[in-house]
């Protein structure tokens, strides 16, 4: 196994979104080369001009911008100390270590070659979208063209590791390491998975090399799951709104409210946006296939896919974007929109499904202890997990979950027997 402190050269693979913010951390921690992989050269120089940009910023101790810029995240500005960041490699990495952004720029390179790009390097982070088969292409690639010592990980948030290792020729090296932001500079949690073949050690060294990463916020916080599951944690506990939010949009619109009339209300697409609509396209269809159909995309986000209207990286998703952000002309409330919203939208439901699907991960093994989930939403989401008030409500949410199920046809809000029982209290 190669040590923590001999890996020198780290390879990301895919130019976009995730792979820019991915290949930022890794320069900042130091690595002698850090070098971003994609077909298109546009891609790249796109990616390398924004690594710098940011890197830039950084240096110039223009840390509110970079927050602004990444997230529109006026409140958490104000939660952050930043006058001692400058200072703290947890916070900016080598830029603590009086390295200029000019000296870390000259350690990025970029290839359209994978063969070429991944030739020397000691780990390797993929960040393609979220489609099983261009995955598995890539590590059979990635199984041909790394040294034998590398270790290759997935950035997926939803897909099984062991299918995307399947034609790798070395599913002991592949790990899951998700990085819960699409800014991962700004997010503190990092999951790491095994494949049913990743061995213990690719395991260590992967959590090794992501609580090294530095992070604006606060402290690294990286976690083992047990074992692989669909979503991982975070985004598995998140994701079963998608059932109840999806038949709210289409409720919606089959009354004639459209989604701006719901964003004047306050329900907002624009994490949407900023994550990507065919992201979350794709996420949906996975898990239709492996979770339940109860995940199938609706009609609104079949047709912006079909539209090409992605979100902010291709200018247009449920918002047109400019350089300053979502353009926003939404119209006044109408009382139809209150009333319905009012009818089915309560913050109750949002911590039920919480709930529920925490506790399937307890069923399931892939993490021992409720107060770890805990722990992990707050770090990844800033929001409280919802084990604090479940304790003493899930007969209640209970109830809810099954009215729910019986007016929305969707069978999977359904609570589960750990839920139901009040079983998870003893997984502490």
């Amino acid at each position: 196994m190669v040590a923590i402190d001999k890996i020198e050269n780290i390879a990301v693979i895919g130019g976009g979104l995730m792979g820019t913010g991915i290949a930022q951390v890794a320069l900042l921690t130091g690595y002698d080369k850090v070098t971003i992989i994609d077909l298109n050269a546009k891609i790249l120089e796109k990616s390398r001009n924004e690594i710098e940009n940011r890197i830039v910023a950084l240096e110039s101790e223009k840390f509110e911008e970079i927050v602004l810029r990444a997230m529109n995240a006026v409140e958490l500005i104000k939660t952050i100390d930043f006058k001692n960041k400058k200072s703290n490699f947890k916070a900016v990495g080598i830029l603590a270590k009086n390295f200029d952004a000019n000296r870390i720029m000259r350690r990025l390179k970029t290839d359209t070659d994978i063969s070429k790009g991944v030739s020397d390097a000691d780990f390797v982070v993929e960040a393609i979208p979220e489609i099983l088969s261009l995955k598995q292409e890539v590590f059979k690639k990635l199984g041909q063209y790394t040294p034998e010592h590398t270790t290759l990980a997935t950035n997926t948030s939803s897909l099984s590791i062991t299918k995307i290792a399947q034609y790798s020729h070395r599913p002991e090296k592949i790990i899951g390491m998700h990085f819960h932001t699409f800014y991962p500079l700004l997010g503190m949690l990092i999951e790491i998975t095994p494949g049913k073949k990743t061995s213990q050690e690719s395991l260590e060294l992967g959590y090794a090399v992501a609580q090294n990463f530095p992070c604006l916020l606060g402290e690294r916080f990286t976690v083992k799951l047990q074992k692989e599951t669909p979503g991982l944690i975070a985004n598995r506990i998140s994701l079963l709104w998608v059932v109840y939010y999806n038949w709210i949009l289409e409720q919606a619109i089959s009354k004639g409210i459209s989604y701006e009339q719901l964003d004047a209300a306050g329900i907002s697409f624009e994490l949407l946006d900023r994550i990507g609509i065919d992201t979350m396209y794709h996420i949906y269809n996975y898990f239709e296939q492996v979770v339940s159909s109860d995940f199938a995309a609706g009609p609104l986000i079949r047709d912006l896919v079909s539209e090409g209207r992605l979100g902010k990286k291709t200018g247009k998703g449920y918002y047109e974007w400019d350089e300053n952000g979502p353009i926003k002309n939404l119209p006044p409330v109408e009382k139809k929109t209150l009333d319905f919203l009012a009818e089915n939208i309560n913050e109750e439901y949002y911590l039920a499904f919480q709930l529920n699907e925490a506790c399937r991960l307890l069923e399931e093994g892939v993490v021992k202890s409720y107060k770890l989930i805990d722990k992990i939403l707050l770090k990844g989401t800033f929001v409280n997990g919802p084990f604090l008030q479940g304790k003493r409500k899930y007969k209640e949410w209970s109830k809810i979950l099954h009215e729910l199920a019986e007016k929305t046809g969707k069978s999977y809000l359904k609570p589960c027997e750990m839920m139901e029982s009040g079983r998870f209290l003893s997984y502490k």
